[in-house]
């Protein structure tokens, strides 16, 4: 068994940055006040397999944001907190709600402010496109840009070394 597969099979709660990571970190700005994101459906679908396993996901992410929060409330995301810079106490509230202690979450960041996260965590992860810091403290560095599917590609990793993939794939079998 793998470090990394090791530290997946302890996760219990994932926690994600948004933008940079669920998103490429574009923002889209038009006529209207705010802005729009692009988000990625095979994240969405990673969401909703840790869920049915009874793993919840947290959205912890320091811009205060609609898409945010609709995309949180679109796949029942519960744990969404927008507009916190300040994530470890986030984290610690989140920890202490469901009984975990810090090696039993995973955490995908990109950017300096989730530097405290990533290194506390049992599994830190990032996209490919991370920040050098970033990239250094993570026990895995996805290899897909933020955008591009990063949380789907750990949700499988995490639902593989914890036994439960082939349940996953069996729902789309005949």
């Amino acid at each position: 068994m793998t470090d990394l597969q090791s530290r997946a099979q302890r996760i219990k709660l994932l926690c994600t940055d948004v933008d940079g990571v669920l998103t490429d970190g574009s923002l889209h700005f038009g006529l209207e006040p705010g802005h729009t994101k692009a988000f990625n459906v095979r994240d969405g679908a990673g969401i909703k397999w840790l869920q049915k396993a009874g793993i919840p996901v947290a959205f912890i992410s320091g811009l205060d944001s609609p898409s945010t929060w609709n995309r949180a409330k679109q796949l029942e995301v519960v744990d969404c907190f927008a507009g916190h810079l300040q994530k470890l106490p986030i984290l610690e509230q989140l920890c202490a709600k469901y009984g975990l202690e810090l090696d039993q979450v995973a955490f995908i960041g990109d950017d300096l402010h989730d530097l405290p996260l990533l290194k506390r965590v049992g599994l830190a992860a990032c996209p490919e496109d991370a920040v050098a810091e970033v990239r250094a403290v993570s026990h895995w560095i996805v290899p897909l840009y933020g955008g591009g599917g990063v949380l789907r590609a750990v949700a499988e990793e995490i639902l593989k070394a914890q036994g439960r993939w082939d349940e996953v794939v069996g729902r789309y079998s005949i």
